[in-house]
């Protein structure tokens, strides 16, 4: 006995009934082109397989961004005035982050180099950071 998910499913997939007037006419082979070699066929579909293992990819990313807090607007805002003041008043300081290819927060000591607004990353001595990804900034005693 088949259950209803199997019944629909065969009804779906199995109803050939709106197809019966073609179902019987023979198979036209071109006399102008050569019917093409499986290999050729399947080199057709070979860009589709560019997206395989995608949705890994992306669950893996997810599960990497799990662990991120998003910081509020206020602390945003805050963060933005401390770089700002950081371009002026060259100072050392702490940066502690989320680095998005480790999936956890990481902290490294260094001097700001310089701020690319449009790509929303702050450049330090060794690291370029996403703005957004920085939890905190603070200074370091000389």
């Amino acid at each position: 006995m088949m259950n209803e998910k199997d019944l629909i499913e065969q009804k779906i997939f199995n109803d050939t009934s709106s197809y019966q007037d073609i179902m019987n006419i023979p198979y036209h082979q071109s006399k102008r082109h050569l019917a093409m070699n499986q290999l050729d066929r399947a080199a057709q579909f070979a860009p589709f397989g560019a997206l395989e293992g995608f949705n890994d990819l992306i669950k893996e990313k997810a599960e990497d961004y799990r662990r991120k807090k998003y910081t509020s607007t206020d602390d945003e805002k805050h963060i933005i005035r401390q770089l700002k003041y950081l371009q002026i008043h060259s100072s050392k300081v702490e940066v502690n982050y989320f680095n998005d290819t480790s999936g956890y927060y990481e902290h490294f000591k260094g001097y700001l180099q310089d701020i690319d607004w449009l790509k929303g990353r702050a450049n330090f001595d060794q690291d370029s950071v996403v703005i957004l990804n920085i939890r905190s900034i603070k200074s370091v005693k000389k």
